[in-house]
């Protein structure tokens, strides 16, 4: 449902990733270089003449770890291969035994009477079926839940990025309508979701010029997410699994589509693993960078007036969620220099105080050496 070409989408998912990470750790770690010169290596809070006359209570070993960190990161072409991006935990298949056991899962008792009927009508007939990777990535609860919920603005986002030509148009609250650019044009309905379960059913047909009648299609795609919390360094991810079932009318259509299969089904994991990564990117974009998502958002098309003002807040909240938990796990460890006490040497606040017995005879001056 989600075609796209490989090539470009790698291409523009890897211009991504650097403007979201790699840029700003290179400005950065410029900035920080030139402060490590001037300061003969020394930490940003001491230079060697203020070393030599304030004292920290950290340790030196605490000490050598902040210097570490505030070392300039490689400015290398450093872009994340897919394994550092998302965690495949089961790869995609099309055994019989899979499809026994993902249909007996399928929610049907959960649906309204005609939307069952729909569905059983492509699971009664099914020429393709395929269950997609399951997949695990770092990625907001908020960002993701809203772009489950709002496929069209996912388009529109790869529009814009020039990632793809598909298009969708929601024409009702849970009814989209579909043009992939290459003559599919379809509908699309969300029979059924809850935050870890969606149901979409899909109509479409295929028209070419090479071809002497259209290519006409249903499909049932079964989506499975589970939320895991971020505590500490973790981050909140998410793993998710979708099941696609596909009923062709006419069978000579449904051979062709069993022989190009091996094929076939490479492409929609492939597809299914950028889904994945272009949602890990736009949480960290909405992150790191707010103002290039706020600038996306502002040349959205083909989506709702109040998609914009929504898409704009989820990221608001992203941001503010990252900055919490930035300052929740990098506290300071180095504590602010302070003055060593000449009476005490110690870097105590008041001088030591002196015993109350204390008895101060005065110095004859004939018999001090001095």
């Amino acid at each position: 449902m989600f075609k796209m070409e490989i090539t470009p989408v790698v291409q523009r998912l890897t211009i991504l990733l650097i403007t979201v990470i790699s840029s700003i750790p290179i400005s950065i770690a410029s900035a920080q270089e030139a402060k490590t010169k001037d300061r003969d290596g020394q930490s940003p809070a001491l230079t060697k003449s203020a070393a030599s006359q304030y004292l920290l209570k950290d340790t030196d070993q605490q000490l050598a770890e902040f210097q570490q960190e505030q070392k300039p990161a490689p400015q290398g072409n450093n872009v994340p291969n897919e394994e550092d991006l998302i965690s495949l935990l089961s790869k995609g298949s099309s055994t019989r035994f899979a499809k026994r056991s993902v249909l007996s899962q399928l929610p049907l008792n959960k649906l309204t009477p005609a939307n069952r009927i729909n569905a059983e009508y492509v699971l009664k007939d099914i020429s393709m079926f395929r269950v997609l990777p399951k997949i695990q990535f770092d990625v907001n609860h908020a960002a993701y839940a809203f772009f489950i919920a709002h496929p069209d603005v996912v388009v529109s986002i790869w529009r814009d990025m020039k990632i793809s030509d598909f298009q969708m148009w929601q024409t009702g609250p849970t009814s989209f309508e579909i043009d992939a650019g290459d003559g599919t044009i379809g509908t699309l309905e969300v029979i059924h979701q809850t935050p870890t379960e969606t149901m979409v059913l899909c109509s479409g047909v295929y028209k070419s010029p090479l071809l002497a009648k259209p290519i006409a299609a249903k499909a049932l795609l079964y989506l499975e997410s589970e939320y895991h919390p971020g505590n500490g360094q973790v981050k909140t991810s998410v793993c998710h699994q979708a099941t696609m079932y596909v009923s062709f009318p006419s069978q000579t259509i449904e051979m062709a589509a069993k022989i190009l299969a091996p094929v076939s089904n490479v492409i929609l994991d492939r597809n299914f693993k950028e889904i994945s990564i272009f949602m890990h990117m736009m949480s960290l974009a909405m992150e790191r960078q707010p103002g290039w998502v706020e600038r996306v958002t502002n040349r959205l098309e083909g989506v709702l007036p109040v998609r914009r003002p929504q898409l704009l807040k989820v990221a608001a909240r992203v941001y503010i969620d990252g900055q919490q938990r930035r300052k929740a796990t990098k506290p300071n460890r180095l504590q602010p220099p302070q003055p060593i006490n000449v009476l005490s040497r110690s870097n105590a606040n008041t001088p030591r105080k002196l015993p109350d017995n204390l008895r101060v005879q005065p110095v004859n001056r004939a018999q001090s050496p001095m």
